[in-house]
């Protein structure tokens, strides 16, 4: 027995001595302790009754006949029998039945203002020029209203910031090309694309809608009268005679998918083979089916794992560009022995420092200190509004935390403490949630119940099209089957709405939870449950296409009833 329970979780502890009306406070030796002593307790009253009554009953029992009038006599203990033998055979066990009575659970489904969490996410948008970047006065400002509204509901404040590795992006980066002028008689501008060389052909390209700095990229400043400069084909970066060649010059990679992985793993080959610049070229993925820009592939921003990357690459511009304009680049300087093309590629950057990132939480105190989190990442791209990435989970974070309040004003308080996060740093690698967990490990391994996470839950609104399907995960067997049941309910109480999305819930263990969001920490770095939701069909998230005009907040009401309904079960019953 002991070995059993001590192969639970804290959260699974508690919830065991809950059911038994037990204090659920202490290390997690004491729970154990309490729970075998109890079930010591339990087993010492059953066997002392059944001492003294066990003799008694059964003779009883066995002594009382029941007489047919035919003259056939049963004792109790056949008719007994019997009956099981019918009631086993109709397929109604008798402790299937009472276990099923016992187990039913009347859920109530959380309110939850659809048009309100909308209006959440414009507010978030609108803060963002373009983009509310970690350790930014946009970031701030951000900060300072979801403080605000914490404020209004009535919660109390807390603020934390965390000083984390963070790039700065000094002066807008430029990227161009040249082609020197044809002058008569083969004379050539004493200034090649220079001011002097009216004949120069020059392409610039566009921030944001051409090219996008990549997570992390240094400083690099090419002139176009620095001519010895070119772009080399890396092809897709696995051979490494390549990497070699390009040394001292600018390399491309022609890619289908890129990762944080893969963006660490190519960041460090840069440094290793002493580039000047490194591009990215996506060739296929979502940000290629945009509509009204099909067939062009959208640049948008990949971090690295700063952990990973061992020394910073601070001379090493690294940049992705659509495949429109990656072509332009390759098919130019593939004759550069012939048109003497050039290259600027400027990028001012401070990558190798730390910044402030912002964690606010409101709280909503509880009769324990035990601990509900519900959270999700205030930050963005540097070069994406996002609405969807993550505006729309941090509005289903502030539309829970409006409405858990005033169920606590109309029911009293809750049994667990409720607070409602949110987190900076999420898009450069999780660093406010890994500080937050870091800094507040002890209290949380003791008291968080569970986390809940919303990272883009949320539904394109071409359903058709862009599919229609919600993702709810867990590493908590319980806690699944609970959002299985509360995902019945809900088609039940909303069957228009349910009959739109395909609703989906999937366990992980541990190992299988990915940390792809801040719910990575609370698993990874405490061993603690959690719950969360996907959504699907963003193609435009970390472009900066990731605006308001593709946003669906009915699909804001399904993740935000499902998932507040089970933190109301926990907290109400």
């Amino acid at each position: 027995m002991a070995d059993e329970l001590s192969s639970l979780k804290v959260s699974e502890l508690k919830e065991m001595l809950r059911e038994k009306k037990l204090p659920v406070s202490g290390k997690k030796t004491d729970l154990i302790e309490r729970l075998l002593s109890e079930k010591i307790v339990n087993e010492n009253e059953v066997t002392n009754q059944q001492v003294q009554q066990n003799n008694s009953i059964w003779v009883r029992i066995n002594e009382k006949k029941f007489q047919t009038k035919g003259g056939l006599a049963f004792s109790s203990v056949q008719i007994i029998m019997l009956l099981m033998v019918i009631l086993s055979t109709l397929g109604i066990g008798i402790y299937s039945y009472s276990k099923l009575s016992s187990d039913e659970v009347n859920y109530e489904l959380l309110e939850f203002d659809s048009s309100r969490a909308r209006s959440y996410a414009q507010m978030l948008v609108d803060l963002g020029n373009p983009g509310r970047h970690s350790g930014s006065i946009e970031e701030q400002a951000t900060v300072d209203a979801i403080q605000q509204n914490f404020t209004e509901m009535g919660l109390m404040l807390q603020y934390e910031t965390f000083s984390v590795p963070m790039f700065e992006i000094i002066s807008e980066p430029e990227l161009s090309i040249c082609i020197p002028g044809e002058y008569p008689l083969g004379i050539q501008s004493p200034t090649p694309c220079g001011t002097t060389d009216f004949n120069a052909e020059i392409n610039d390209f566009v921030h944001m809608t051409d090219f996008v700095i990549q997570g992390y990229s240094g400083s690099t400043d090419i002139q176009f009268w620095q001519n010895e400069y070119t772009i080399v084909n890396l092809s897709d970066g696995s051979e490494q005679s390549l990497w070699d060649n390009a040394s001292g010059q600018v390399g491309m990679i022609w890619l289908d998918s890129v990762g944080v992985t893969s963006n660490t793993e190519f960041y460090s080959k840069a440094r290793d083979s002493s580039l000047a610049g490194l591009i990215i070229a996506i060739n296929s993925g979502n940000t290629c089916k945009i509509p009204s820009l099909e067939g062009t592939c959208v640049p948008f921003f990949k971090t690295v794992d700063v952990t990973q990357l061992g020394t910073m690459p601070t001379e090493i511009a690294f940049i992705m560009v659509s495949n429109d304009v990656a072509q332009i680049l390759a098919d130019t300087f593939n004759n550069k022995d012939e048109n003497d093309a050039r290259l600027r590629l400027f990028t001012d950057m401070n990558n190798d420092g730390n910044l402030d990132v912002r964690v606010p939480c409101g709280v909503l105190p509880g009769k324990t200190d035990e601990l509900i989190i519900i959270g999700g990442h205030h930050d963005t791209t540097y070069n994406s509004p996002g609405a969807i990435d993550d505006s729309s989970g941090v509005a289903n974070v502030l539309e829970l935390a409006r409405q858990f309040s005033l169920l606590s004003n109309e029911l009293g308080p809750s049994y667990y403490t409720i607070k409602f996060c949110t987190w900076g740093g999420e898009e450069e690698g999780l660093h406010g949630s890994k500080s937050y967990v870091d800094k507040h490990s002890i209290e949380l391994s003791e008291m968080l119940r569970i986390y809940v996470n919303f990272d883009m839950p949320h539904v394109d609104i071409d359903l058709e099209n862009r599919g229609n399907s919600i993702s709810f995960y867990g590493n908590g067997i319980a806690d699944i089957e609970h959002i299985s049941n509360i995902i019945e309910v809900f088609k039940i109480k909303n069957p228009e709405i349910s009959s739109k999305y395909s609703l989906i819930h999937n366990y992980q263990n541990d190992e299988q939870i990915a940390c792809t969001s801040d719910h990575c920490p609370f698993v990874k770095q405490i061993n603690k449950d959690i719950i969360g939701s996907y959504g699907t069909g963003s193609w435009e998230y970390h472009t900066y296409l990731d605006d308001m005009t593709r946003f669906n907040e009915e699909s804001l009401f399904v993740t935000g009833t499902i998932l507040g309904s089970y933190v109301r079960y926990l907290c109400w019953g």
